[in-house]
């Protein structure tokens, strides 16, 4: 802090001391009244470098680049009546509870064009006397149901909440503001809105210019307000005249109102989902009856094919016993050899019996079944497939034979003979 007036201040009186471009808080007499330091870099605000301002009434900081306000910085200034911190970087979790806390006097407080994205009623608890309230050029979204009810501001008659990014307003947003007059909600995102100024009973001038307003049946209830409003002599709706989208709220009714774009919307969309949820389940049913009937094809098929090459490929012939003068009662077959397509069948002749022996094929070895003490005959005589028929055999071979001889086409498991 310095006694002394620097060079870059314009005023300095013993009650009025205005400077530009500090980084610091000029220590000024204590009869100063008004102190304006602006275009400076005061980044931060405690008690020590506002402690001794316990007789200012207007303390202008605007433009200084402040990103911090400790809890007691305002707390000696009890006189203070206007505080002016636009233009700066103040965001919302910087102000607590405590930050105006004591400022009993205070009746403009100017917080444009900073960083608040939310207000929260409890900042103004202590704020009687405030006037006027001058939130223009931040980012605030919502105004919900309590965010003035507990503001405390029962004389608050101005507020400037224009040029935010508001889209939505609680209908007692406003609840705690019994004396507001002006109102600026212009210049922000609002569409539709509901009838949020019927209770403002002191409401003179309503400014909702620039907004995007979207002329559905869901305004019903601020047109017939706004209606009756413009047509009182002593309430100004500002710039009516030259704002269509105004003029288009103000000639809303029942029986004129479309269905809002949203509803519609969300009916289409709806509309869309049941479709999407129907074509699903279609298209499931007719996959599922489709891979079944596949299915059964399939299966049909291959039984067909199954059956086909049963009965192509099987040939069966009879293993039937041809007996002779020599064969006994004792020797004959306990069944008949049953085989599938080609095979070699080698005949041997015994003492008393023909038997026959397996071969699975032409190059292989034979399997010969003798007689107990009896040896094979030397004499093999053999037959491949059907290319020659047995009695063509017996018929040639009958000279070389015996009379007894058995016979097997097609064979391929051995048959023992008792």
């Amino acid at each position: 802090l310095m006694a002394s007036c620097p060079a870059s201040c314009v005023v300095c009186f013993e009650e009025t001391t205005i400077c530009q471009g500090l980084t610091y808080i000029l220590a000024v007499p204590e009869t100063t009244k008004v102190l304006i330091l602006t275009d400076g870099v005061i980044t931060n605000l405690d008690k020590t470098n506002l402690s001794f301002l316990f007789n200012v009434t207007l303390l202008g900081l605007s433009n200084n680049g402040i990103l911090d306000i400790k809890g007691e910085a305002f707390h000696g200034l009890t006189n203070l009546k206007t505080l002016l911190l636009d233009q700066n970087n103040i965001s919302s979790s910087v102000i607590t509870d405590t930050t105006f806390i004591k400022l009993y006097n205070l009746e403009v407080l100017a917080l444009q064009s900073n960083a608040l994205i939310w207000i929260n009623g409890t900042w103004f608890k202590d704020m009687k006397k405030l006037i006027s309230l001058l939130l223009e050029g931040n980012e605030i979204t919502r105004l919900e149901g309590n965010t003035f009810k507990t503001a405390n501001l029962q004389n608050l008659k101005t507020l400037d909440l224009s040029k935010n990014f508001i889209n939505y307003i609680d209908k007692e947003a406003f609840v705690g503001l019994p004396h507001l007059q002006e109102l600026d909600l212009s210049r922000n995102s609002l569409s539709v809105t509901p009838d949020a100024f019927s209770y403002l009973t002191q409401l003179t001038i309503l400014n909702l210019n620039l907004n995007h307003w979207n002329c559905t049946c869901d305004l019903r209830e601020l047109s017939s307000f706004l209606r009756n409003y413009s047509n009182s002599p002593y309430k100004v709706l500002k710039n009516v005249n030259n704002l269509k989208s105004v003029q288009s709220v103000l000639q809303l009714t029942d029986r004129n109102c479309t269905s809002s774009p949203q509803n519609t919307a969300t009916v289409q969309g709806n509309t869309n989902y049941m479709h999407y949820v129907r074509d699903v389940v279609l298209t499931a049913v007719f996959c599922f009856i489709g891979a079944v009937c596949l299915t059964v094809t399939v299966v049909a098929l291959l039984y067909w094919k199954f059956q086909q090459s049963e009965e192509d490929g099987d040939t069966t012939e009879t293993c039937s016993q041809g007996t002779g003068d020599k064969i006994t009662s004792k020797h004959h077959l306990k069944s008949n050899c049953i085989t599938k397509g080609k095979s070699n069948c080698k005949f041997t002749e015994e003492n008393e019996v023909k038997v026959m022996s397996i071969v699975g094929h032409v190059n292989e070895v034979p399997l010969l079944q003798q007689n107990r003490n009896q040896k094979a005959f030397p004499k093999v005589y053999k037959t491949k497939g059907r290319s020659k028929s047995l009695r063509s055999i017996q018929k040639e071979n009958e000279n070389d034979l015996k009379p007894k001889y058995f016979m097997c086409l097609n064979c391929q498991l051995p048959h023992s003979i008792p």
